[in-house]
């Protein structure tokens, strides 16, 4: 009677001692899952409020914005995604007609913001370079950007042939101008695309 007692208490304290480690492993998986939704929401927080400062640019935007956004994006690029392992996000822009006999042409591809800044910059450079080049009359030179802001009576005044000035002031114009084009055109939103892993954006599309 005693041993039977004695296996009667032995058999409980096995079965009370199993019902308190499936307490403790349900306690702890549910914990675990707690900890893993809670991560989960961070991140889908993170997303969205890291995805905000790009999507204010999901529209129609000027050429002077869109600039904006590349610089931005190719800092975020170089820092943050690059440290932190993200994927890098890319801006492309559809050119759908030449603006330029040499700059902003039509292709098949869209320009990358990398190709998108550096045209820019190309433009930039060829109209400081035209700025920079000097003509000479008989008493006073003028650099050609000095020209092409002076009014025709004044260049008259210095006794400067046209033929010595006109088709490079010209030039000159036309690549200013473009610059000051791209800035004001406005170029039209099409899509953005989102890492499906993190859930920020990789892609932005636009079309000119």
């Amino acid at each position: 009677m005693e041993n039977a007692s004695k296996a009667l208490l032995m058999a409980g304290s096995v079965l009370i001692s199993l019902i308190v480690i499936s307490l403790l492993v349900m306690s702890f998986t549910s914990l675990r899952g707690l900890q893993q939704t809670e991560q989960g929401l961070t991140r889908e927080e993170q997303a969205t409020q890291f995805n905000s400062q790009y999507e204010a640019y999901a529209r129609s935007v000027y050429g002077s914005e869109l600039l904006s956004l590349v610089n931005k994006i190719e800092n975020y690029n170089k820092t943050e995604a690059e440290n932190e392992g993200y994927t890098p996000i890319e801006i492309y822009i559809t050119i759908t007609s030449d603006l330029n006999r040499n700059y902003f042409k039509r292709k098949s591809k869209p320009y990358t913001s990398t190709e998108f800044k550096s045209e820019m910059e190309k433009v930039d450079k060829k109209a400081e370079e035209l700025g920079k080049q000097r003509i000479y009359g008989p008493v006073y030179s003028r650099l050609i950007s000095e020209l092409a802001s002076m009014r025709t009576a004044d260049i008259e005044a210095l006794d400067i042939e046209s033929s010595q000035y006109k088709n490079e002031v010209a030039e000159y114009n036309t690549y200013k101008t473009l610059v000051t084009q791209i800035r004001a055109k406005v170029f039209t939103f099409i899509d953005v695309e989102y890492d499906q892993n993190t859930g920020r954006i990789t892609k932005m599309n636009y079309s000119l």
